[in-house]
């Protein structure tokens, strides 16, 4: 509809266009001359160019770099070495063997075996024989045996059990008397300890999350003797461990401890043990503060238990100082174990409370470790053995008796451990002491002076050692029969010997004793054995 108004509007314009084009001029134009553009002479105008003057500022550039951590996973690199020989893998071994006999007639025998069953359990038997006879020497002869069965078990949560079981079976024989004029056989001279020992362990194998360790450990032992004597003897130790910045520690244990001696009399001994502690640790200070206290009957004591430990120059240099006390049972076993000839019958059982102080130096070298001591204390009810010559209606036949003294005890200790060259180790221990006795004229049967040194070098490899021993020691006060004061000669022993293995399993052993037949002895009328041999041969399995 409206498209052809538009065309016809369109068409109009056009034409009128058309026809204004008719009024143009129509002339024409004479050229006078051609056209000729040109330029005029001009002047050059040289301009050198130069650079803008350097800005030597230093201008301060801060950029906000928003933090973006980035989570990269990767597996840690293996570190290998280059150009170094392996080593050849060593066998595990279990088991152990070691079988000899000497002279004079000896006898020794030592087996042992550890076991497990993954992570789960482990254990181990040990079996150990040893036996000699001076037939020279009327009734010099001893036979001691020890058994022992231990076993782990690991649960869940960290806990883990542990149970022990042990007998020893030990004989000796009174010969100390005039061989001149008496005689006794061997029954007659007889002495029999046997001791059966039971306990376990419920404790946590690693340390809980919350930093504490605890432990359960009952023990039950029954020691008897070939004369009907019978002592028995139960503790129960309970102890925790609580860990601080996983360094201090601070300890708590209850212990009660009951002992029953019977012989013609009946004795009890029941001790009970409070020890709390707490260890701080630094880097150059290690300080331990607690007590120890002990109830008895109706006494009630308390002894110290502290020490601080300053390291001046790392583990090479280190001070200490420290104080510490106990009440110390004196049972029939621990007298016996010290002293194998002792006459129990009409002794009685008791504690020693002891408290000392002390001080010294310890330190680690790498090639030498250290240790010396210096210290001071009092000593109530100190057990002492003094000779008897009327026991068991065997007259003439020395035991031992136990009598009890209060003592002040100044003691110097030191130890050390040497490596001056590869493959040589020298180790040696010292204590001297000296008793100041309250009743006593001497502290009967204890040594003063005790030296132990031994140096052990091995060679081919780890196949063969030799090591050499030397033992010494001062005097030993007693009364004779007719109580006259006696001191026993002073003891130097000097001892060698070596292992050889011929294959990774089997191995010999030659040990010689005693070298310089020292018969010096450590109780009236009981002296060594002197020169004694004892070889054979080792075995790991």
């Amino acid at each position: 509809m409206y498209k052809l108004p538009l065309f016809a509007f369109l068409f109009g314009i056009f034409a009128q266009s058309l026809f204004a084009q008719k009024d143009l001029p129509t002339e024409s134009v004479n050229i006078v001359k051609d056209f000729d553009a040109r330029l005029l002479e001009s002047n050059k105008i040289n301009v050198t160019p130069t650079l803008p003057v350097l800005d030597t500022t230093t201008k301060r550039q801060d950029y906000l770099v928003p933090p973006k951590p980035l989570t990269i996973g990767y597996d840690a690199p293996t570190l290998r070495p280059i150009g170094m020989k392996s080593s050849k893998k060593e066998n595990p071994y279990n088991g152990y063997l070691k079988a000899g006999a000497g002279v004079p007639t000896s006898f020794y025998g030592e087996l042992g075996y550890a076991f497990s069953s993954g992570e789960k359990f482990d254990g181990k038997a040990w079996f150990r024989h040893h036996s000699a006879n001076k037939k020279s020497f009327e009734n010099q002869q001893f036979a001691n045996n020890d058994f022992l069965l231990n076993g782990n078990i690991y649960l869940d949560k960290n806990l883990a059990v542990e149970a022990r079981a042990g007998y020893t079976y030990d004989r000796v024989h009174f010969y100390g008397y005039d061989h001149d004029s008496l005689e006794y056989n061997k029954e007659q001279t007889r002495q029999d300890y046997k001791t059966l020992h039971l306990g376990g362990r419920l404790y946590n194998s690693e340390r809980t999350d919350a930093d504490l360790n605890f432990s359960i450990a009952p023990n039950f032992y029954l020691f008897t003797d070939y004369y009907s004597n019978k002592e028995s003897g139960f503790d129960l130790a309970l102890s925790a461990t609580k860990w601080f910045a996983k360094k201090h520690a601070l300890r708590v244990t209850i212990r009660p401890d009951f002992t029953a001696y019977d012989d013609t009399l009946k004795q009890k001994l029941n001790n009970i043990y409070l020890q709390p502690s707490f260890t701080l640790h630094t880097d150059f200070l290690k300080f331990k503060i607690g007590g120890n206290f002990v109830s008895n009957r109706d006494e009630f004591q308390i002894f110290p238990d502290a020490e601080v430990n300053l390291r001046l120059w790392g583990d090479g240099l280190q001070v200490f100082a420290g104080a510490n006390g106990d009440l110390q049972k004196n049972t029939y076993r621990s007298l016996a174990e010290y002293n194998p000839f002792i006459q129990m019958r009409g002794s009685n059982i008791r504690n020693t409370s002891w408290r000392q102080y002390y001080g010294g130096l310890r330190g680690n070298l790498g090639w030498l470790e250290y240790k010396g001591q210096v210290s001071y204390g009092k000593s109530s009810d100190l057990a002492l053995f003094q000779a008897q010559f009327d026991s068991i209606g065997r007259p003439g036949i020395t035991r031992f008796g136990v009598v009890y003294d209060t003592a002040n005890i100044f003691r110097i200790q030191g130890n050390l451990k040497l490596t001056p060259i590869k493959n040589l180790v020298v180790t040696a221990t010292l204590s001297q002491s000296v008793f100041e006795m309250f009743n006593e004229d001497e502290p009967w049967g204890l040594p003063n002076l005790e030296v132990n040194a031994g140096a052990v070098y091995t060679l081919l490899d780890g196949k063969a050692s030799i090591r050499a021993e030397a033992f010494a020691a001062d005097d030993v006060a007693f009364r004779d029969n007719e109580g006259v004061f006696r001191q026993s000669s002073v003891l130097f022993d000097l001892s060698f010997g070596g292992t050889y293995r011929f294959t990774d399993n089997i191995g010999v052993f030659l040990d010689f004793n005693n070298i310089l037949n020292n018969r010096r002895e450590r109780w009236l009328n009981y002296p060594m054995f002197g020169v004694n041999i004892l070889g054979g041969i080792t075995a790991r399995f």
